[in-house]
């Protein structure tokens, strides 16, 4: 079922494509400016969305596992964030052992999740911790927070908790589900508080 799930996004994700691009061009010559960059915005916004999409799908794609440092790695995705003030706080270097590009898609996913639904002047604390037995990354943000009833719920693909109050209005619901499947597939729980 999953197989063919990611096969049937991945395939109508690469179909939309050309058309898409075919649009694009066909709007580039258009002489109302104002009608034509409206227009590519919303095809702008398609596009990430079919992005999400392939995303979805190619993390369920065995990819090879290998040793990196999780303290590196954690220190080179929050560096990309120069606009929202994240703090890290890191106590050991933690060698980890896994899919390197899936769990760094895991925790830019987490991070973007964090930054578009925490206040305006944002605060997110990243903490690793490393135990006898586990490897804990911490995310806190300031934002309103998830209620009980729904944490499951937002860990399913597609789903949206609240769509009005939304600021990421092209995500299609797909970050944290991406990110829960990831930390299984290593093993791991994502706990929501």
């Amino acid at each position: 079922h999953l197989n063919q799930r990611s096969e049937m996004l991945s395939g109508i994700s690469h179909d939309l494509r050309t058309p898409l691009t075919r649009l694009k061009l066909q709007l580039s010559f258009l002489k109302d400016k104002e009608i034509s960059k409206k227009m590519t915005n919303d095809i702008d916004d398609m596009e990430k969305m079919l992005n999400d999409y392939l995303q979805f799908s190619s993390s369920q794609i065995n990819e090879k596992t290998e040793s990196f440092k999780l303290d590196m790695l954690l220190k080179e995705i929050t560096s990309h964030y120069e606009y929202n003030k994240i703090n890290l706080s890191i106590n050991d270097e933690v060698t980890f052992n896994g899919r390197l590009n899936s769990i760094k898609r895991c925790i830019t996913n987490i991070l973007n999740n964090a930054v578009s639904y925490g206040k305006e002047i944002k605060e997110i604390n990243v903490i690793l911790k490393k135990t006898m037995n586990n490897i804990v990354i911490f995310v806190d943000d300031d934002g309103p927070g998830i209620p009980d009833h729904e944490k499951e719920n937002v860990l399913k693909p597609f789903y949206r908790m609240d769509q009005s109050r939304s600021q990421n209005k092209s995500g299609v619901g797909l970050g944290l589900s991406i990110a829960s499947d990831i930390i299984r597939s290593h093993g791991g729980n994502m706990l929501l508080e």
